[in-house]
């Protein structure tokens, strides 16, 4: 079967993956979690804990994210490339965290 069931619809894969997306998306108000920049569209998604690492293709591990940030963090441990920008800020770190964890710290 090519399709899932979402809220009683029937969606092939290509729409559930949109779905899936601009969900992530729209949690962040499609805007970088990193540096808030307005994404448009050129919006990405980064695996916080990247796949290279053992990270998966969870929405818990996926945020929103620019393509400058995404190219730049690449494989980095997130928090600790984060916390080395000069766009750093302490509460959209605590909203990653809250995100990453589900609200459970």
């Amino acid at each position: 079967m090519d399709h899932r069931i979402e809220d009683g619809e029937y969606l092939n894969k290509k729409e559930a993956k949109a779905r899936f997306r601009q969900s992530i998306l729209k949690h962040w108000q499609n805007k970088c979690a990193y540096c808030s920049v307005d994404l448009g569209r050129s919006a990405t998604l980064d695996h916080v804990h990247p796949k290279m690492r053992g990270g998966h293709t969870h929405q818990q591990n996926l945020v929103a994210c620019c393509f400058a940030c995404n190219i730049s963090k690449s494989a980095e441990d997130w928090i600790e490339w984060y916390r080395d920008q000069d766009f750093w800020e302490p509460h959209r770190e605590d909203a990653i965290v809250q995100w990453i964890t589900g609200g459970l710290l």
